[in-house]
């Protein structure tokens, strides 16, 4: 990221060595932008050309292509840099790897180790039109996964591309430890981006640095740019509007089952003082002294000996810990202020925003967790409702009534997705007679769950994986309703990454939120087995 702008490649070797060292001094001193778009598969970058290939509904996609340096070595808990410029043409027709990341029931690697992934994994990939259109609307997808585990590859793009005439950007990006962490070993120096212990979120932005300075090569306007992301990527699109370095790099934003909390380097400082002494007994210090012999450590020999350490090496010391803290409000890359942030207009990206939930958030977690099988309908069905309520008010609630009510905030709108929701009486998209225990239903297990809109937000029902039990709702009796609900949804994305509002006239009116009492506030995105249904509401039902 120091050098967030390449020299075209072409350029004598000498020119490029001696405009080096500007370069870092000034990361934003200079601008190189790829050729405008062309209608050609071909795509020139600032760092090489990259070929695109025929995709689904009429698309061109380019994967795997790099917007870092893999950040190994040195470059480990590093802002991120500029990739090495390439002299072939890259053809790439697989996605790049995901960056390492706990194996899991869901995400197996090939060799049954203990962690998926590797550090090279610093990717984008790019969907848009076959057609010879420019100054196409980007919508750039941050994936979930607590900030620990996911990647771009799910999140297929072509059907929002080709049947909304937009760019879809998806990106991949440092996880858990090596995206978030902090220490006042790796505090020293110089730069206060590699102080942050942000680097995940120092990927986004270059990330969207990249867009800025190169999507005009495939067809897309720099200066409309939605960000978008669900659960996680929620959290890091909000992460984004407190971020003064990503101010200017997007204009609108989606956040969906997400939220905003930022924790202290002082937080993360406790968490790797705890990662070094498990890493201490994994090399043979006896447990009971690993904590003086950290304590005794210098900063140089803690840095040295944490970037000494492999991928497998961390990830089995991490085993079985809490999840690291991550979002720190560092004061460079997110604000200080945290997520406080936020109530003054000064301190927070003002864009056009779109924020909402499923229903029953909990139930996913709940059903991970296994208490379907110990809890009853009753007590299930009970608990459920009110921590989803609960997190509602602090994931939607709170935040649109807090943006909602600045001068020149642009408009909020806010949405509850309902498909799939319990009903005792009424209709069930879910089964209701077979579910995952002899006692417990589907509809009941798992009704409107976490990440349950997102096959509906990307039109990916053939390809979307929801722990095994998605072929008891995505079924072809209730095909017609959910393929209609799936179109609404994408229309009034499509149209708000356009324009900043969501509104079409073929579609319900979707209203922002005010905040008076009896106005309404969500737009209700639910369908039966044959259309959608859509309802502005005063509450979530």
């Amino acid at each position: 990221m120091r050098n967030s702008t390449t020299v075209k490649i072409c350029f004598l070797t000498a020119l490029l060595a001696a405009l080096s060292l500007f370069l870092d001094s000034d990361r934003n001193s200079m601008n190189v932008f790829a050729a405008a778009w062309e209608g050609n598969t071909v795509v020139t970058t600032p760092y090489g050309n990259v070929e695109g290939f025929e995709d689904s509904f009429d698309t061109w996609v380019w994967k795997a292509v790099p917007y870092a340096a893999p950040p190994v070595g040195p470059l480990r808990w590093q802002a991120p840099r500029d990739p090495e410029p390439w002299s072939e043409t890259r053809q790439e027709t697989e996605f790049c790897s995901q960056c390492p990341q706990f194996t899991s029931d869901f995400n197996q690697s090939d060799n049954n180790s203990l962690i998926a992934g590797n550090e090279d994994c610093l990717c984008l990939n790019i969907w848009r039109p076959r057609s010879a259109e420019t100054n196409l609307p980007v919508y750039f997808w941050i994936h979930g996964g607590s900030n620990v585990s996911g990647s771009a590859d799910p999140y297929l793009g072509a059907a929002l591309a080709g049947q909304h005439n937009m760019i879809i950007v998806t990106i991949n990006y440092r996880l858990g430890p090596f995206g978030w962490f902090t220490h006042p070993a790796l505090r020293e120096g110089p730069d206060a981006l590699n102080r942050s212990g942000n680097y995940a979120t120092l990927d986004m932005i270059q990330a969207l640095e990249w867009v800025r300075d190169t999507i005009d090569g495939f067809g897309g306007n720099p200066a409309n740019v939605t960000i978008a992301g669900e659960s996680a990527g929620g959290i890091n699109v909000l992460s984004l509007m407190i971020s003064p370095l990503a101010e200017g790099l997007f204009h609108r934003a989606i956040v969906q089952s997400g939220g905003l909390a930022p924790v202290s380097q002082q937080a993360g400082d406790e968490y790797a003082d705890s990662v070094i002494e498990s890493l201490l007994v994994l090399d043979g210090t006896p447990a009971e002294q690993a904590q003086s012999v950290r304590e005794n450590m210098s900063n140089a020999e803690i840095r040295e000996y944490l970037r000494s350490k492999s991928a497998e090496e961390f990830f089995t010391a991490i085993a079985g810990m809490s999840n690291n803290p991550n979002v720190f409000n560092d004061g460079t890359v997110i604000h200080e202020e945290g997520a406080e942030a936020l109530d003054d207009p000064a301190t927070y990206n003002q864009v056009p925003l779109i924020i909402g939930s499923t229903s029953e958030e909990a139930k996913l977690f709940m059903y991970l967790a296994g208490l379907h099988e110990r809890l009853n309908n009753v007590v299930y069905q009970g608990f459920a409702k009110r921590s989803s309520q609960a997190g509602r008010i602090f994931g939607i609630d709170s935040l649109a009534e807090r943006i909602s009510v600045h001068a020149g905030q642009p408009g909020v709108y806010s949405y509850i997705f309902l498909y799939g929701q319990y009903r005792r009486v009424g209709y069930n998209a879910w089964p209701t007679d077979e579910g995952p225990t002899d006692r417990m239903s589907w509809a009941v297990a798992l009704g409107a769950a976490h990440a349950l809109d997102i096959p509906f937000f990307f039109n990916i029902f053939e390809s979307f994986s929801f722990f095994g039990a998605e072929d008891f709702l995505f079924r072809e009796d209730n095909r017609l309703g959910r393929q209609a609900l799936s179109d609404a949804i994408t229309t009034y994305t499509a149209q708000f990454a356009r324009s900043g509002n969501p509104n079409t006239a073929e579609l319900p009116e979707w209203t922002e939120w005010t905040g008076r009492k009896g106005a309404p506030r969500f737009m209700l995105l639910d369908a039966n087995d044959t259309e959608a249904l859509l309802e502005m509401s005063t509450d979530s039902r």
